[in-house]
């Protein structure tokens, strides 16, 4: 099988992945793996499903419009190349065509590509490194301001934008802010969910913490914060370079606070352990948010996160739903479902029905064939026939993995007594097969969706 690979780095390029697709598409390939992520990861998911297709010997083809869409590392494009000539796959650069990438001439052609895509990615690296490094010797503000303030002729400064709702400046608001998190009692939860109702001034928590310990409330210009928020001592910090938010004193109650309410509430939440069953599965019928177990009482009590976190204003499912009873109506979807099953075969159709691209296809067919004929008209039938029977194949490919997944729900809940007794690892796995989401409201099981096990 021939299958492409695309790749931008960011999500703004999307109209040159767009247009990549197409290319490969013309290029005849029956499937496409595509990435928004940088050519220096090896990490990129749609790449290794490629390759994870190519151990597999399901693919003997990958196009690709350039050599630094495959990657931007010359060692990556060398064990890549290395993988394609072990498993016999052709490598074919639209741009840079290639006889055979596995020649000593290929391979040269290859390798000098990879190093020239990688020189261009240090080159950009380089030039961001020196900028970065001649912003922060000016004392630069960062490009997005934290709250309360904006940035003005590259400086800090309070942020005099009004608020519609209440009529008062952001730099009032995140004052009241810091103020109203000092009260008594006060929490970070509490103090979101009061400024979304006051002022529809949106934090999340562990937002509003960040904010909070902000060194540029203080008066100081602060670099390397964002992929180091837990290591202050890694933090590039100018100080007394504008107007400051609040005192050093404020800061050190603001801090005292903050640990006091993690030493209180901290662990209050165990919504982020997913060691139960169709966790990462259950959704919110009122906001469409993930619920999460919240607790560890008898009734295993599901909650909406979003409902917890913003309070009444952003969701209105309030009561939690147990999780017995979401697993009782999902054990009772998947058996009814095998019930439906029980006297359907797949392999019993004798027809597989034609998509409507393939309709399309044979109609075209059908029109060239009662045409004059000649070689390019030829030419045009035959590639007409070939694009048929790839997508025949790719459908009848769809078949057959329906209809191993419909023999296994069979198999699996046929004897629902049976399910009942079998290990929680076991019916995690089975409920991450059959079950796309569970959908909850105020202690109410609303809608159980199983996958689509005959398309």
């Amino acid at each position: 099988m021939r299958v492409g690979y695309v790749r931008v780095s960011k999500g703004e390029q999307e109209d040159a992945l767009v247009q990549q697709t197409a290319r490969i598409d013309k290029a005849g390939a029956m499937m496409v793996f595509s990435d928004i992520e940088s050519g220096k990861s090896d990490k990129r998911q749609n790449f290794n499903k490629m390759l994870t297709m190519c151990r597999e010997g399901q693919v003997t083809e990958v196009v690709i419009t350039r050599i630094d869409r495959l990657a931007r590392s010359v060692i990556t494009i060398h064990k890549t190349m290395a993988l394609f000539e072990k498993l016999n796959v052709k490598l074919v650069v639209l741009d840079a065509p290639i006889d055979d990438s596995s020649s000593p001439f290929g391979w040269f052609s290859v390798n000098q590509m990879a190093g020239l895509a990688e020189f261009e990615s240090r080159l950009l690296q380089n030039r961001i490194k020196h900028g970065l490094a001649y912003s922060r010797e000016q004392n630069k503000a960062c490009p997005n301001p934290p709250f309360g303030y904006a940035r003005i002729n590259e400086k800090y400064a309070p942020d005099m934008t009004v608020n519609d709702k209440s009529g008062k400046t952001h730099w009032q608001i995140a004052a009241e802010i810091v103020e109203y998190y000092l009260l008594d009692k006060a929490s970070l939860r509490n103090t979101v969910q009061y400024f979304i109702k006051k002022y529809n001034v949106k934090f999340s928590p562990t937002g509003l913490r960040s904010w909070l310990r902000n060194p540029v409330l203080q008066g100081h210009t602060a670099y390397n914060i964002k992929n180091n928020r837990c290591q202050p001592d890694k933090w590039d910090i100018r100080e007394n370079t504008h107007q400051a938010l609040i005192s050093k004193e404020t800061a050190r109650d603001v801090e005292l606070r903050i640990n006091d309410n993690q030493r209180l509430w901290g662990k209050n939440f165990n919504g982020a352990t997913a060691n139960y069953l169709l966790a990462g599965q259950i959704l919110c019928t009122s906001c469409g948010y993930k619920c999460y177990l919240h607790g560890k009482k008898s009734t295993n009590p599901i909650r909406c996160k979003r409902r917890r976190t913003y309070g009444e204003t952003a969701c209105s499912n309030k009561t939690a739903t147990s999780l017995n009873k979401i697993i009782d109506a999902v054990d009772n979807a998947l058996t009814t479902k095998a019930i439906e099953l029980k006297n359907y075969t797949v392999n019993g159709q004798s027809n597989v029905e034609d998509t409507p691209e393939i309709i399309e296809l044979k109609n075209k067919l059908e029109s060239l064939q009662r045409l004059p004929q000649d070689s390019i008209i030829e030419e045009a039938i035959e590639k007409m026939m070939l694009k048929i029977q790839q997508l025949q194949q790719k459908s009848n490919h769809n078949i057959n993995i329906s209809n191993f997944v419909v023999n296994q729900l069979r198999e699996s809940f046929s004897d629902y007594e049976f399910f009942k007794t079998l290990p929680e690892g076991v019916k995690k796995e089975l409920y991450k097969t059959f079950v796309k989401y569970v959908k909850i409201l105020n202690g109410d099981v609303v809608e159980v969706a199983l996958i689509d096990m005959l398309r």
